[in-house]
């Protein structure tokens, strides 16, 4: 009778005992390994210190990249290559920053006639002028291809130094700034608006440009010859943007 009575109870025990023994293995089978954890660490640790490598070399190339540009704008308001001063520059370097200075130069030449007509001794000036200037009226386009020479072969010629390069391009946007004057004219002009400037108002005009952009190539030649940058009003904040860094 004992027997018989305790067997439903033996059988509900080993349900339990089956039941809990297929809960323990769920548990176990979703309970991640000493293995997984470990890797997944390791995983995160390496990701980690890749964004931290990445974050501190960008930190770096814009430190570098803040620490050159605030070098070149040092230069360039010292007047040189360095602390030096002008003998650091090469006279080779001097000569070729001063030559794209004769294109303005040329332009500013169709704004002479009044000055020359009052002043006929300063004729002189021209002089040495006078083989370029053959050279640039024989020639079709001449110009315009004296201005694409300065412009590649100086201005944008990565071979050759900042200091070049500056002065080339300042002396292309002083070259571009003539161009403004004669739109004046042209739009006041008979053909277009009819108004026309008076005779006194033309004459000051050109006379001031033309001193003007006498007085800036002279500058500009000092300040080549002797190394130093010479920094033109607006042109050369424009120059530099036009460069870069």
């Amino acid at each position: 009778m004992f027997a018989l009575s305790s067997a439903p109870v033996r059988v509900v025990v080993q349900k339990r005992a089956a039941r809990r023994r297929t809960v323990d293995d769920l548990s176990t089978r979703a309970r991640p390994t000493q293995a997984f954890v470990r890797a997944r660490c390791i995983v995160r640790a390496q990701s980690k210190e890749t964004s931290s490598t990445a974050t501190i070399s960008f930190a770096r190339a814009e430190r570098s990249k803040c620490e050159r540009r605030a070098m070149i704008k040092t230069l360039a308001q010292s007047g040189g290559y360095g602390r030096g001063g002008f003998n650091i520059v090469p006279v080779p370097d001097r000569v070729v920053a001063l030559v794209p200075y004769i294109l303005p130069l040329l332009s500013a030449l169709r704004y002479s006639r009044f000055f020359f007509n009052q002043f006929p001794a300063a004729i002189v000036l021209l002089k040495p002028l006078m083989p370029i200037l053959r050279m640039v009226s024989t020639l079709p386009m001449g110009n315009l291809i004296l201005f694409f020479s300065v412009y590649l072969g100086v201005a944008k010629n990565q071979n050759l130094s900042r200091f070049c390069r500056f002065n080339g391009m300042q002396a292309i946007l002083l070259d571009i700034a003539l161009i403004f004057p004669s739109l004046v004219e042209t739009l006041f002009g008979p053909g277009i608006l009819g108004i026309g400037l008076p005779p006194v108002l033309t004459m000051l005009m050109h006379n001031a440009i033309f001193v003007v952009t006498l007085g800036a190539f002279a500058l500009a030649a000092v300040g080549c010859m002797t190394g130093k940058y010479v920094r033109l009003p607006v042109l050369a904040d424009a120059a530099e943007a036009q460069m870069g860094y």
